[in-house]
C-alpha cells in the first residue's frame, strides 16, 4: 500500500517528496509556483519530515494571504498610509530581498507600475494605490532611503482598539463591544441539602 499523504508523491527515483502548487489569491505574494522539497528516500523518512514542512507552508500561505487581505483593505482606502506602509513593506521584502539584482528590482518595479497610466515626463504611475506606490518606493530605494508616513490620530484609534478592546475594526469602523457574561440568576440557586432530603436517614 502507497504512501497517503496530502501533497506527497513519489517520484521516478523512488523517493518522496512534498509538491504543492502555490494558491492563485497569494500568487502576487509569493512569486515562486510551487512548494517543493524532497522528503525522503523511504516512507519513514517522508512520515518523519512531512509534518514539520507541511506546516512551514502553510504557516508561509497564512501570512502570505493576511497580506493579501490587508493590501486589499488598504487598496480600497480602508487602512492608513502608515497600515499602508506596513503592507508595502511585507510585500518589497517578498518581492525583492536583501541581495536582489539592479534590473530585477527594475523588472518588479515595470509589473507593478504596468497596472496604471504613467506620467509622460517622470514615468511615474498616475493613480497609483498608497500600497504600489510605497512598494515601487520600497524596491527601488530601500527601506532606509523609504519616508516611513509619521502615525496619524486614526492610527492612534485603531491601535487603541485592537490594544485594549481585543479587535480590530469591523468595515463599519465601530469596534466590536466586549461579549457580557451574565450574572447568575440568584433564584436559580438551589436549595442546600438537609438532613431530612437524604432518604437513607
Amino acid at each position: 500500500m502507497g504512501l497517503v499523504l496530502k501533497y506527497v508523491e513519489r517520484t521516478k527515483a523512488g523517493s518522496w517528496q512534498y509538491r504543492r502548487r502555490v494558491p492563485k489569491q497569494v500568487a502576487e505574494v509569493i512569486t515562486k509556483r510551487e512548494f517543493k522539497k524532497k522528503l525522503g528516500d523511504s516512507k519513514k523518512e517522508a512520515l518523519a519530515a512531512y509534518p514539520r514542512f507541511h506546516a512551514e507552508v502553510e504557516r508561509e500561505i497564512a501570512k502570505a494571504l493576511h497580506q493579501v487581505e490587508h493590501g486589499e483593505a488598504a487598496d480600497r482606502g480602508k487602512a492608513t498610509e502608515r497600515e499602508a506602509y506596513q503592507v508595502a513593506l511585507a510585500r518589497a521584502a517578498e518581492l525583492a530581498p536583501d541581495g536582489t539584482a539592479w534590473i530585477t528590482r527594475e523588472a518588479i518595479i515595470e509589473r507593478i507600475a504596468s497596472r496604471y497610466r504613467q506620467d509622460p515626463e517622470t514615468l511615474d504611475p498616475i493613480g497609483a494605490t498608497d500600497v504600489d506606490r510605497l512598494t515601487i518606493n520600497l524596491v527601488r530605494n530601500g527601506e532606509r532611503a523609504t519616508a516611513r508616513p509619521e502615525p496619524t490620530l486614526e492610527d492612534a484609534k485603531r491601535f487603541y482598539i485592537k490594544e485594549r478592546m481585543g479587535g480590530d475594526e469591523g468595515d463599519t469602523g465601530v469596534a466590536h463591544p466586549p461579549r457580557l457574561t451574565p450574572a447568575p440568576d440568584p433564584c436559580a440557586r438551589q436549595r442546600r441539602k438537609t438532613p431530612r432530603d437524604d432518604p437513607e436517614r
